[in-house]
């Protein structure tokens, strides 16, 4: 099984037909005055609808979770060359 680990993060998400997971991160008031930064695995419907986010202080933990619960949908890589009837970024 492959899994979103540290190093591919920022380009790598767990598919199915309809759902999306994957981590991004952030700050909220709190932890910007800290200069930390927080981790969220975030679940989007149809790229853009956002289902559930929960966050994390560490990336680890966020990666963890995320193969934890994601981890038998599909995984993507988004620097993967894709297929389809063109080249362009759309396809």
């Amino acid at each position: 099984m492959q899994s979103v680990n540290t190093d591919n993060w920022t380009f790598c998400r767990f598919m199915n037909d309809t759902f999306l997971a994957m981590i991004s991160f952030g700050a909220d008031p709190e932890t910007i005055a800290e200069d930390r930064l927080d981790y969220f695995v975030t679940v989007l419907q149809n790229e853009d609808t956002e289902i559930f986010q929960q966050k994390f202080e560490s990336l680890s933990e966020a990666c963890l979770y995320l193969n934890e619960n994601y981890g038998d949908w599909t995984f993507e890589d988004q620097t993967a060359a894709k297929s389809g009837c063109s080249t362009c970024a759309a396809h």
